[in-house]
């Protein structure tokens, strides 16, 4: 026998003007509807999807997604890989939010000691310490960069071109023996977030991820003219930067080594990752500053 709404509702810690909402968006149906009194009821089995349902809202799902994936069959790997690409949004957006937390805690510190004045909000342009290292912390890995990588391959056309870009800071460990962990993290951060900008200047799909220490890697779908602009200009900021504000008393240098090929031929797109590596150490033995080596991969 069937359950009243109200009681589905209770035994499942639900209002039944959700499930009343659910059934008329069609996210979650009752199993009947009394044809005289018009009361909806529920089989215990409907349990399984309200779970779903509710696991999915609170990861942010809209009701339209959610609809999708629990009106109709669905692929597990389908399904995983929207739980992949939900993770990647969360991820993606930690950055920004913890920089709002960080700024927004200063603002109450600021405002509430004795004689405040506007002119002190300037202050909040320093981030503090214990804020680089938490935002440095919470980069892209190299897990969630995979992910975001394998999404711009399976949305791009067999014969557009993959980039995959890693990016070395010359001489980085000097800069930590000679300034200090504390700024060596303020030129991580900052030449992450060139990097980053440069991406969002080329509008191609790209993503970029922490290799580790002070590399960076990016996949990018976009040809090699696209590819060389962005390498060049990454160096010239890395070049121009006032490092001296970072805590830094020396010009930083960078190289940039980069494969890349049609879709077609990229059988495995972590083997490229992994051969950019190389490509990184031949721009480092050209012995310059700022070096770009390129190579198709075969």
């Amino acid at each position: 026998m069937g359950l009243k709404i109200s009681e589905f509702a209770a035994r499942h810690q639900v209002t039944t003007k959700m499930l009343r909402h659910y059934d008329e968006i069609g996210v979650l149906k009752p199993s009947a509807i009394d044809p005289v009194t018009g009361y909806r009821q529920y089989e215990e089995h409907q349990a399984a999807v309200l779970n779903w349902v509710l696991i999915l809202r609170s990861l942010d799902f809209s009701l339209a997604e959610i609809k999708s994936i629990v009106s109709g069959p669905v692929l597990s790997a389908e399904l995983a890989q929207r739980l992949r690409r939900k993770r990647i949004e969360i991820v993606a957006g930690m950055n920004v939010q913890l920089q709002k937390n960080y700024l927004i805690n200063r603002l109450i510190q600021i405002v509430e000691q004795e004689e405040f004045r506007m002119e002190q909000l300037g202050e909040l342009l320093k981030l503090k310490q214990d804020s680089v290292h938490e935002l440095k912390k919470n980069m892209p890995n190299m897990e969630v960069f995979l992910e975001t990588a394998l999404e711009i391959i399976s949305g791009s056309t067999e014969a557009e071109e993959i980039a995959v870009l890693r990016f070395d800071i010359r001489h980085f460990k000097g800069i930590n023996d000679r300034y200090g962990f504390e700024t060596g993290d303020k030129v991580i951060l900052a030449c992450f977030e060139i990097i980053r900008q440069c991406l969002e200047r080329t509008s191609c799909k790209s993503c970029i991820g922490r290799a580790h220490g002070d590399e960076f890697v990016v996949c990018i779908q976009a040809e090699q003219a696209v590819v060389e602009r962005l390498a060049a200009a990454v160096l010239d900021s890395l070049e121009n930067l006032d490092y001296r504000a970072l805590g830094c008393g020396e010009a930083i240098g960078g190289r940039i080594g980069y494969l890349y090929a049609e879709k077609r031929r990229i059988d495995d797109i972590r083997r490229m990752i992994e051969n950019s590596i190389e490509a990184v150490h031949e721009a480092a033995r050209q012995d310059s500053c700022y070096a770009i080596y390129s190579e198709r991969y075969a």
